[in-house]
C-alpha cells in the first residue's frame, strides 16, 4: 500500500468516526466547526478527503466530549491479541495493585504530587485493562484535587471509554460524576449537566439502586442549574434529592440501605462492592454521611429559593422546621437558621437576623469545619457591619472565610472574600481590603478561572 493510500484509509476512518460522534451529539457541521474551522473543512474530513492535524483532532474531539485517540483508527484484532499477550506475560499483579492502593490513599491524604508520580510511572508499564481503568480514574482524581481541571477532564474522558469497553457501569458512574464536577469547576455547567444526566441514564438501567449516589447526582444538578439561572429546574433537582434522603433519617435506616446494597451486589456477583457496602453498613459514621448530605441539600435549596421568591422561601423554611428528621439533625437545623438569618437580613430586621445567625453558629459548631458553619459566621459578619460594629464583623468574616478555605469551598471563598473586601474598602481600610481581594483572586485561580 502506498503512503497516499494509507493516508486516505486513515482519513476515511477518522472521518467516519467524526461524523458518527457528531450525529450522536446532535451537532450540525456548522456547530462543530465554529469558531475555529469552516464547514467545508469538517465536510472534507468526514468524506475522507483530508486528514486533520493532531491539534485539530484534539479540538474537535473535545467539543464532542471525546479524547482525540477515540477518533483515530482502531487497532486490528491481531494487534490487540499481541498487546494483550504482552500485558499478561509482563505484569506483576501484586506490585501493580499495591501501587494503585498507595496512590488511592495518597490522594485521600491530599498528597497528590506523590500520587501523580506513582500513577504516571505505572502508565509506562503494560497492565491489565481493568488496572488501566483504575489508574486513569485515580490520576484524573489526583489532578482534580490539585486544581488541574483541564488535564483531569482529558484523563477522565479516556477512563470513561475504558469503563464502557469493560462494561463496568459502577466505575463509569463514578468517573462521570467526577468529570461533571470537574466541568463545573471550569464553569462549563452545560457539559456538567450532560455528564450527570448520563449518570441518571445509567442508574435507570442498573438493578442495584444506590440512594446516596443518586441523591448526590440530583444535588449537583441542582447546583449546575442554579449557576445557569434556571431556577425551576434547580428546585426540581433539589426536591428530588431531598425526597430520597428523607427516608434515611436514622442510623437503622442508613444501615439497612447499605445492607440492601451489599445483598444486591452479592447477588450480581460483584463481591468487591458487596464487601464495601457490608463494611459501610457496620460503621456508625454512615449516619453522619446521611446527615451531611441532607444538610447540604437544605443549604443549596434554601439559598436558591431566597434568590427567587422570598415568600416561597419562608414557607419552605417553616415547613422544614416541622419535619422530624430535621429536628434531630443539628447541622440541617443550622442550615435552615442560616437561611432564616439571610431572609430577615434582606428585610432589614437585623435583630431577628442576628438571633437566627447566632443559633446557626451554635448548632453548626459541633460538626467542625463545614460550609454551613462558615456561612453562619459570614452572615453574622454582614449583620455586624450593618449595625456599625465593624470589629465584631471582622471577627466573624475572618472565621467564616478561614473555614471556607479549610473545607475547599473555593467558589464561596472567592465570592465572600470580595464581599468582605468591599466592606473593608468602604470603611477606609484599603490595605486590609487588598488582602481579601487577593485571596479572592487566589481562590478563583484554584478553580481554574
Amino acid at each position: 500500500m502506498s503512503p497516499e493510500q494509507s493516508s486516505g484509509k486513515i482519513g476515511k476512518s477518522v472521518g467516519e468516526k467524526l461524523r458518527a460522534a457528531r450525529i450522536a451529539q446532535h451537532y450540525t457541521q456548522s456547530q462543530l466547526a465554529t469558531p475555529d474551522f469552516s464547514v467545508s473543512y469538517i465536510s472534507a474530513i468526514e468524506r475522507g478527503q483530508i486528514h486533520p492535524s493532531l491539534r485539530a483532532l484534539e479540538i474537535l474531539a473535545g467539543r464532542l466530549g471525546l479524547s482525540s485517540t477515540q477518533l483515530l483508527p482502531a487497532k486490528s484484532q491481531q494487534e490487540e491479541r499481541h498487546t494483550s499477550s504482552l500485558i499478561i506475560s509482563e505484569r506483576d499483579e501484586d506490585e501493580i495493585e499495591l501501587v494503585l492502593l498507595e496512590a488511592n490513599i495518597a490522594i485521600r491524604q491530599e498528597m497528590v504530587e506523590q500520587a501523580i508520580a506513582q500513577l504516571e510511572k505505572l502508565a509506562s508499564r503494560r497492565i491489565k485493562r481493568s488496572q488501566q481503568l483504575q489508574q486513569r480514574y485515580l490520576l484524573g482524581w489526583a489532578h482534580f484535587v490539585s486544581g488541574q481541571f483541564q488535564e483531569c477532564d482529558y484523563i477522565l474522558t479516556e477512563a470513561i471509554q475504558i469503563a464502557k469497553d469493560l462494561n463496568d457501569n459502577y466505575q463509569q458512574l463514578r468517573i462521570l460524576n467526577l468529570q461533571a464536577q470537574t466541568q463545573a469547576a471550569m464553569r462549563n455547567y452545560a457539559q456538567a449537566l450532560l455528564a450527570h444526566q448520563r449518570c441518571l441514564n445509567i442508574l435507570e438501567t442498573e438493578e442495584v439502586h444506590d440512594p446516596f449516589f443518586t441523591a448526590q447526582v440530583y444535588m449537583h444538578m441542582g447546583q449546575h442549574y442554579t449557576q445557569l439561572e434556571n431556577t425551576r429546574q434547580a428546585l426540581e433537582m433539589f426536591h428530588k434529592a431531598i425526597d430520597i434522603v428523607e427516608n434515611l433519617t436514622t442510623t437503622r435506616a442508613v444501615q439497612t440501605a447499605y445492607w440492601e446494597l451489599c445483598r444486591q451486589y452479592s447477588e450480581s456477583k460483584a463481591y468487591d462492592l458487596a464487601s464495601l457496602y457490608a463494611y459501610k453498613s457496620a460503621q456508625v459514621s454512615t449516619q453522619e454521611m446521611g446527615k451531611q448530605l441532607k444538610s447540604e441539600l437544605y443549604y443549596y435549596l434554601g439559598r436558591a429559593l431566597i434568590n427567587i421568591d422570598d415568600e416561597q422561601a419562608r414557607t419552605f423554611l417553616d415547613e422544614a422546621l416541622e419535619r422530624e428528621g430535621v429536628k434531630q439533625d443539628a447541622l440541617t437545623l443550622a442550615s435552615i437558621y442560616t437561611r432564616y438569618a439571610e431572609w430577615y437580613f434582606k428585610r432589614g430586621d437585623l435583630q431577628q437576623s442576628a438571633q437566627s445567625a447566632q443559633k446557626a453558629c451554635e448548632l453548626a459548631r459541633a460538626a467542625g469545619d463545614t460550609m454551613i458553619g462558615a456561612e453562619a459566621h459570614i452572615i453574622r459578619g454582614r449583620i455586624a457591619y450593618e449595625q456599625k460594629h465593624p470589629e465584631a464583623g471582622d471577627e466573624h468574616f475572618v472565621a467564616g472565610l478561614d473555614m471556607l478555605e479549610r473545607t475547599g469551598g473555593h467558589e464561596e471563598m472567592a465570592n465572600e472574600s470580595v464581599r468582605y473586601a468591599e466592606l473593608l474598602e468602604s470603611s477606609g481600610k484599603e490595605r486590609e481590603a487588598f488582602t481579601y481581594f487577593r485571596r479572592a483572586f487566589q481562590s478563583q485561580q484554584k478553580l481554574g478561572k
